[in-house]
């Protein structure tokens, strides 16, 4: 019977003892825990004062975008009644000129025989270019630099077709030098008759003679012999122009307008 006593009260002593520890244990959780909720509560109001002055900044910005705002408007409507025009007569103004950027781009990118074909488009750009200049929405600064870059294109293509280039032009029945001259894709002036002459004297004999499907090299541009404005300062010299031009001039005393002749060194 002792035996037994003791046997049972070494087995209460140790369920005594586990119940006290899990107490402590679960009495430890509860305190990290309100640890960790009272963190998680400091983060949030630190996170919420944060958010605050972050929207107090965002709306002081907004406000100072706004001011920026209302200043360029003002800029903007005295820059339009300085230069006498409405806003969208400079928005078309800015179309038109980026319209004629495309338009530049695609003559540049021709081969020069059918840029030559076409250079009366180059002509009437630089006319109209010419024109625009004169608008006060050029004074613009962003107009300025679109002119900047047009002006540079029209240099470019000017160049180009004043390069010496030979196109082939098939004969037409009815046709004629003086015609065919005077045609807007050929040189657009009768007068300039001989240089086609000159250029194909080994098939032309007689210049008042050409045939249809005769097929002649027309030739654009001038070689550096063949500037008329090149002179030798001494009127003596004036045959050797003409010995060096005499199957296209009629007579010494009679040259026409455009013809390009060689000049001798």
């Amino acid at each position: 019977m002792k035996k037994l006593s003791v046997g049972g009260l070494a087995l209460a002593l140790l369920v005594l003892a586990s119940g006290k520890i899990s107490a402590q244990e679960q009495q430890m959780t509860c305190e990290e825990y309100m640890a960790l909720g009272n963190e998680l509560v400091n983060r949030e109001n630190a996170a919420n004062t944060q958010i605050e002055e972050l929207n107090a900044q965002l709306e002081a910005l907004n406000m100072q975008i706004a001011q920026l705002d209302r200043a360029n408007a003002d800029l903007n409507a005295q820059i339009l009644a300085a230069i006498g025009h409405s806003e969208s007569e400079v928005m078309a103004f800015g179309r038109e000129l980026d319209a004629i950027i495309a338009q530049l781009e695609g003559l540049m990118a021709l081969a020069p025989e059918v840029l030559i074909m076409r250079r009366g488009e180059v002509s009437a750009i630089d006319s109209r270019v010419a024109e625009l200049k004169q608008s006060n929405i050029a004074a613009l600064p962003e107009m300025m630099d679109k002119l900047a870059i047009i002006d540079q294109m029209l240099a470019d293509l000017k160049a180009r077709v004043a390069q010496p280039v030979v196109i082939d032009y098939k004969v037409e029945r009815g046709d004629n030098l003086w015609n065919i001259s005077k045609k807007e894709r050929i040189y657009d002036d009768p007068y300039m008759w001989p240089r086609i002459y000159r250029k194909n004297k080994d098939q032309i004999k007689d210049p008042d003679l050409i045939y249809p499907k005769q097929v002649l090299a027309v030739p654009f541009g001038v070689a550096e012999n063949q500037y008329a404005a090149e002179l030798y300062n001494n009127a003596g010299k004036w045959h050797k122009i003409y010995e060096a031009n005499k199957q296209q001039i009629v007579a010494p005393d009679m040259i026409f307008p455009a013809q390009v002749l060689e000049i001798p060194k």
